[in-house]
Order: structure tokens, then C-alpha cells, then sequence
């Protein structure tokens, strides 16, 4: 792609992305000949822009001779021309004082999160977050239901409670299902929930000496406690309403409503790279009723675990390069708040 345009197209296209993004109107050459000095005249940009709408980087919305960015010019200025730019200091004054005054435990980080990036970008914000990441194990019970099956309730330090249905094997008493959950806390007790997978609890069970098939059933309905979809936060969604491109109130109540959606909200979500920051622009998404949008995703890690991702949902005509910086400084500062979190005693 990057050989079908020259210097002069490229700085051209630049100008006219940042120019639509801004004032989301057509841009005309004169516009781009009197706001960036490219050191061309109106005519030449006039005939390079035909150009770029001939290799299927603009689009000619109505007749006028203004032109909009498609969702392949999108695309080459977020893959080659985009600079993602550095956070204002009022912007980090702002998540930092956020955050300091919001925040008291881990499980309000990425609530946080969702409500500050909804003000900041003016998006709407999906966050997913692996809670028991960073929860450590506090307690395992067992509680009776009926003859055949008992609830198993694995509790965290942060006082969140999960709990299965765990069938319980014929001839086997509570006392003796509490014994197992009294052996689970006395050697699992303290350790983060996400270094708990199938290896990590597969070792384990290969020191007990007594009724393997009995712990083995413990375990395999301790680790589905583990893998519980993920708490998705949401913020921004009404912001949609004031954007041009959703001047049409029953558009934006269509996809508010849409968004709703759990299996929609999940589709927002695609990004399996750590540390990365990912764009998807327009059928990209993949997702049929959401159409004319962009999604910029990031990944949260601490240490080696993912603990959470974002997603901000907005017009194709968003602010790419302040929202990428936005999100590489919001990784940053997240992974340095959970690192602390888990150096807590």
C-alpha cells in the first residue's frame, strides 16, 4: 500500500483525516491550501486528491468538492502516518487525582477506568476486567444442597464470592467435602487466583495421598470458579448522542440499545496481543449492526497475567492518535496501581 502514494499524497491525506476528524465536514483543497502549508496550491491539491479518490483513500459524499477520508484511507493513516500524541499534563494530572481519590481497591480499577476515559475522550467505553487476577484466595466451603450435589464457595481478600455446583460423589458427607475445602485453604490461602490454572492445581493435587478422584472433581470445579466471564464496565454511551454522526436520534438509540447487548459487548473485544493497542475501523469490527464506527483496543497486563482490556467505540472519524497516547499512558499507569495492589501484604 505504502508504494501506491508519494510524499506530497501522503502529507495531502494526513492533513485532510486530521482536518475531517476535527471539523467533521467535507474538506475542500482550499481548506487544506490556506490551513497546512505543504508548499502546494489549491489546484495541485485539487488534482491529488482526485488521485486519492481514484485509489479509494477518499470519498465524495455528495457533490460539492469536498471529500471525506474511506475506511482504507483510515486505515493507512493509522498504520503509516499516525504519531500518537504525548498526554497533556492536565490530562495526567487528571487521571492521577482520579484515580488517587477513586480508587481503593483493585476492584475499582477499571470502573475507574471506563468513567475517566468516557469524560476524557467523549467515546463510549467498554473495559473488561479479569477481577481474580490479582484477587488472592482467602477461603474454600462447601455448602449442602441435596443429596447429589453441594455449592463449592470460593471466597477472595477482596471479599468477592464465587460459587459452583459441584456433584458431590454418592457416599460422600459434607464433613468430609469440608475436610477437602479445609486442605484447599491451608495450602492455596494467600496465592493470587491467577497463578491458580490447570498445571499450577494439577501439581498440587498430585500430593494428596488420599481419594484422588474426590480431589480431582474439587479441582475441576475450583478452576471453573477461576474462569467466570469476565465484569465489563461501560461508560460514555450517551456521549454517542453527541456526535454528528449520530445527529439521528433513533440511529443512536439503535446502537445504545445494541450495546446493551452481552454478546454484542463481547464482540467489541478482540485484541489477544499483550501491551498492544489495536485499531479496527469500520467492517473491521466484524460485528453486522455496528456500522461506521472504530474501535481502539488496548490490553492490560501485570507482570505475565492480562487483567483487563479496553475498548473505546466511536465514529470513524475519532480521535486516533490522542486516544492511542491516551491508552498507552493509561497502561502504563495501571500496571504501576496493580503492581502496587499486589506488593500489598
Amino acid at each position: 500500500m505504502t508504494l501506491t502514494l508519494n510524499e506530497r499524497k501522503k502529507r495531502i491525506l494526513q492533513a485532510i483525516i486530521q482536518d475531517y476528524i476535527t471539523s467533521a465536514e467535507p474538506v475542500g483543497s482550499r481548506t487544506i491550501a490556506r490551513k497546512y502549508d505543504l508548499g502546494v496550491g489549491a489546484a495541485t491539491i485539487r488534482n491529488e486528491m482526485f488521485d486519492l479518490e481514484m485509489l479509494g483513500f477518499l470519498e465524495q459524499p455528495h457533490t460539492s468538492a469536498g471529500r471525506i477520508p474511506s475506511v482504507k484511507g483510515y486505515r493507512f493513516y493509522v498504520d503509516c502516518l499516525l504519531e500518537p500524541t504525548a498526554v497533556a499534563p492536565a490530562e495526567r494530572k487528571m487521571v492521577e487525582e482520579w484515580f488517587h481519590h477513586k480508587v481503593s481497591g483493585v476492584d475499582q480499577i477499571f470502573q475507574s477506568m471506563a468513567k475517566v476515559l468516557a469524560q476524557m475522550t467523549h467515546n463510549a467505553i467498554f473495559v473488561m476486567a479479569s477481577q481474580q487476577v490479582q484477587a488472592k484466595l482467602k477461603y474454600v466451603r462447601f455448602l449442602p444442597l441435596d443429596d447429589r450435589r453441594a455449592i463449592m464457595i470460593v471466597v477472595t481478600d477482596s471479599g468477592h464470592i464465587e460459587n459452583c455446583l459441584f456433584d458431590r460423589p454418592e457416599g460422600v458427607s459434607l464433613d468430609e467435602l469440608n475436610h477437602i475445602a479445609e486442605r484447599l485453604t491451608c495450602c492455596l490461602a494467600g496465592k493470587a487466583l491467577g497463578q491458580m490454572d490447570v498445571d499450577f492445581l494439577n501439581r498440587f493435587r498430585e500430593t494428596v495421598v488420599d481419594d484422588l478422584e474426590l480431589y480431582r472433581t474439587a479441582f475441576q470445579t475450583l478452576h471453573r470458579a477461576f474462569q467466570r466471564e469476565h465484569q465489563v464496565y461501560k461508560g460514555g454511551t450517551l456521549e454517542l448522542f453527541d456526535k454528528p454522526e449520530f445527529k439521528d436520534v433513533h440511529k443512536a438509540k439503535n446502537l445504545v440499545t445494541l450495546l446493551e447487548e452481552q454478546e454484542v459487548v463481547s464482540g467489541l473485544f478482540g485484541n489477544d496481543g499483550q501491551d498492544k493497542v489495536t485499531v479496527r475501523i469500520g467492517d473491521e469490527i466484524k460485528l453486522q449492526p455496528i456500522t461506521d464506527c472504530s474501535i481502539i483496543e488496548a490490553t492490560f497486563t501485570a507482570g505475565n497475567a492480562v487483567v483487563g482490556k479496553i475498548a473505546v467505540l466511536g465514529p470513524t472519524r475519532m480521535e486516533y492518535a490522542r486516544i492511542i497516547g491516551l491508552l498507552h499512558f493509561m497502561q502504563q499507569h495501571i500496571k504501576q496501581i496493580l503492581e502496587h495492589y499486589e506488593d500489598k501484604p
